[in-house]
């Protein structure tokens, strides 16, 4: 019997589809506006790599179906991450390194209050590109009323102390406006942030720390409801002023090109700080010799003094919609930026710079909800980006911490690149990292606890990186954590700590310096890690892995093999 032929119109669509080119490239995914990462003039847009990228070398982003730029070209001008990436990979002459993908656009030059339609196209290394994203509409707001602290009183001059000045300036701002630190130096005591407002650190701005520990406020904050100790208030504050209320705070940005200067130790002159301690602050501390020296004065030994009386550069608490963007953040008497009970935060085109200043962590987010970490360079005296979620028995009263992608980021010094623990009490789950490179931070994965700590992490994935130099372990799963200068005011958890359902893939580790792999549990007490697979991770030259106290842990084409090729 015949076959019925096949209609003209079938002929045209299978011809069609025979003659799609093989290097078709599946389209951008899940394009999204980052919490507040817009304003009068820009938008921010990230997606989600296809699942078939690696044959795209770039991504052309268009507004209304005009092309705006590419994302390599748009990264050289927005992301301090960019040139040294460019630079790290201009080293690796023998091409060892896995290849990141960039996926992130900053579209400049807008219209205030107008509505753009964007959409991305992937792009192979012959120029072709894919089909469009789906679209995604976002308005730019309108032009918002600017409060100038110079019209406040401040003088910017670096002398003369613009606490007062500068608040009355924040205090006046009305919602939705901006509070603008123009070019100058002010020196300031603890700031406190509201609301709905915008402070902007203008290009050659500084906000520099007052040196006098006077200048913060005692009644600053707990770091959870059970901590005992009370610390003092940062340089920038969202808190209540009574540190026994509670208070809820929304839509608070934090930008510019400026810098914000926490002026905790002094500076060697190649421009690092001073790496101090417990016994050493009088010499190397500026406000952290003052605030140590308060504390003792009052009756407080020097270790818990040091410990957990010095400032740190940013501390929010209870803030729904935060972003910081564009600054550089330099020498905290004490950690970076702090995030306490907070969602929905972004960090995004910032410099974190403050090796080796200690306990100089960058961004630490505690029992948060929804974080994204993009186009950051960090080189810190501590732990880069650490995730914390309470202490002890106290802490299953908490919310865990949850959901993070931290993405497209340079990591130089620091404790670890991406860091769960050491407070693991309410479990810190739901972390995506992926794209980065690590050059010569203490560790790419750090996770750690203790067996009295209770909780643990779980739900993480570290992917797509290239790391270089790791000075101590490449991944580190650990319950063995020390930290000399933590207080213990916290009731020990009877139940263990422990790290689970972690997957590691497709990372180059060149010149590792330590172990490798370390996983340690606590085998003689049954403490088991659990499900860990690492998958397609290069090794330069040869690298130890130690496991004890892990069960299901899977390794899937982890190759080590001689040095790279330079």
């Amino acid at each position: 019997m015949p076959c019925n032929p096949i209609p003209r119109c079938l002929l045209a669509t299978l011809a069609l589809v025979c003659s799609l080119p093989a290097w078709a490239l599946d389209a951008p995914a899940d394009l999204q506006v980052p919490t507040l990462a817009y304003d009068d003039h820009s938008v921010i847009l990230v997606w989600h790599k296809p699942a078939g990228h690696a044959a795209i070398r770039d991504y052309r982003v268009y507004a209304n179906g005009t092309l705006l730029g590419s994302v390599n070209a748009n990264h050289d001008q927005v992301s301090p991450a960019k040139p040294l990436m460019d630079r790290f990979y201009a080293q690796d002459s023998g091409q060892f390194h896995t290849r990141i993908g960039l996926h992130s656009y900053t579209a400049q030059g807008l219209k205030p209050d107008t509505a753009y339609r964007f959409t991305v196209r992937a792009v192979d290394a012959g120029g072709h590109e894919s089909a469009d994203s789906p679209v995604l509409e976002q308005r730019t707001t309108a032009v918002a009323p600017v409060f100038d602290v110079k019209r406040y009183g401040a003088t910017g001059d670096g002398t003369h102390l613009d606490t007062q000045a500068i608040q009355r300036a924040i205090d006046a701002c009305t919602p939705g406006c901006k509070v603008l630190l123009p070019r100058g130096t002010y020196k300031s005591g603890a700031l406190y942030l509201k609301s709905n407002m915008t402070l902007e650190i203008a290009q050659g701005a500084t906000l520099l720390g007052s040196e006098r520990a006077e200048d913060y406020p005692l009644a600053g904050y707990r770091q959870y409801p059970y901590s005992t100790t009370l610390r003092p208030a940062s340089l920038l504050n969202a808190l209540p002023r009574d540190p026994g209320q509670h208070q809820d705070f929304e839509n608070i940005r934090i930008v510019g090109l400026g810098t914000v200067d926490g002026n905790g130790w002094k500076q060697h002159p190649e421009g690092v700080y001073v790496a101090s301690n417990n016994s050493r602050y009088a010499q190397d501390g500026i406000l952290a010799k003052a605030q140590v020296e308060q504390a003792v004065a009052r009756g407080m030994n020097v270790k818990d003094a040091y410990g957990q009386m010095r400032s740190s550069l940013i501390t929010l608490r209870n803030v729904r919609n935060v972003f910081y963007g564009g600054f550089t953040a330099v020498n905290p008497a004490y950690h970076g930026i702090m995030n306490l009970e907070t969602e929905n935060v972004v960090l995004a085109n910032t410099t974190q710079r403050t090796y080796d200043a200690n306990n100089g962590d960058g961004i630490e987010f505690a029992n948060s909800r929804g974080a994204m970490v993009f186009n950051n360079v960090f080189d810190t005296g501590d732990d880069c980006v650490n995730f914390a979620a309470g202490t002890g028995a106290d802490a299953v009263h908490q919310p865990p911490q949850q959901g993070a992608w931290i993405f497209n980021n340079y990591f130089r010094h620091g404790h670890g690149m991406v860091v769960v623990g050491s407070h693991t009490g309410a479990w810190i789950e739901g972390i995506v990292a992926e794209d980065n490179i690590g050059d010569g931070t203490d560790a790419g994965l750090r996770m750690k606890s203790t067996t009295f700590m209770g909780g643990g992490g779980r739900d993480v994935i570290f992917r797509d990186s290239a790391l270089r130099d790791m000075a101590r372990q490449a991944f580190i799963i650990t319950l063995d954590y020390n930290d000399p200068n933590a207080i213990l005011d916290y009731r020990r958890s009877a139940v263990a700590a422990q790290f689970r359902d972690v997957r590691v893939s497709d990372v180059s580790v060149e010149g590792n310096h330590g172990v490798g792999i370390e996983i340690k549990g606590d085998s003689a007490h049954g403490i088991y890690h659990r499900d860990l697979s690492f998958e397609r991770v290069r090794f330069s030259g040869p690298a130890a892995v130690q496991v004890d106290g892990a069960q299901g842990v899977r390794f899937d084409q982890v190759s080590f093999g001689a040095p790279a090729h330079q």
